[in-house]
């Protein structure tokens, strides 16, 4: 049977177990999944965007070959890729094309022998530089994709 010392003890420490837990500023996504990531990346980018409309932590390919990790986002305006610096807690920009730029939409994959092959979303602009990133959600980004560059 539990006493009061032990009840107390047990509650002091969950209560410091959670307060020890890294807070998104302290994660390689940084503040992705709170409210601060939209204020945070359109001020960034600064292409007279008003909303993100997709974001999904992943990793980028340049000749089926790994370049970084990141948080791909798509904007009114664009897809970019920033990296979160966690000592300087802010993003840092990768990858930047703006939709009047973008030329093709197109799937591909890396094939590994020892981890799972990866289905990429490749992004072609109109001077001909593919970029690959690896998403889940590739479907809504090819969608959203195609939207804003028929504006």
């Amino acid at each position: 049977m539990l006493n009061k010392k032990s009840i107390l003890l047990i509650a002091s420490l969950l209560t410091l177990g959670g307060c020890a837990s890294p807070g998104p500023m302290q994660t390689m996504m940084g503040p992705m999944n709170t409210p601060a990531f939209e204020p945070v990346v359109l001020d960034m980018v600064k292409d007279g965007s008003e909303k993100v409309h997709f974001k999904e932590w992943t990793t980028m390919y340049e000749n089926k070959e790994l370049q970084q990790w990141g948080v791909f986002f798509i904007t009114d305006n664009g897809a970019y890729m920033a990296e979160w610096d966690v000592r300087g807690y802010e993003y840092n920009l990768r990858y930047k094309l703006p939709a009047k730029e973008l030329n093709t939409v197109s799937d591909d994959m890396v094939v590994r022998d020892v981890w799972p092959d990866s289905n990429l979303l490749i992004l072609k602009d109109k001077s001909g530089h593919e970029v690959g990133f690896a998403l889940n959600g590739k479907n809504a980004a090819r969608a959203i994709l195609k939207e804003i560059s028929a504006k």
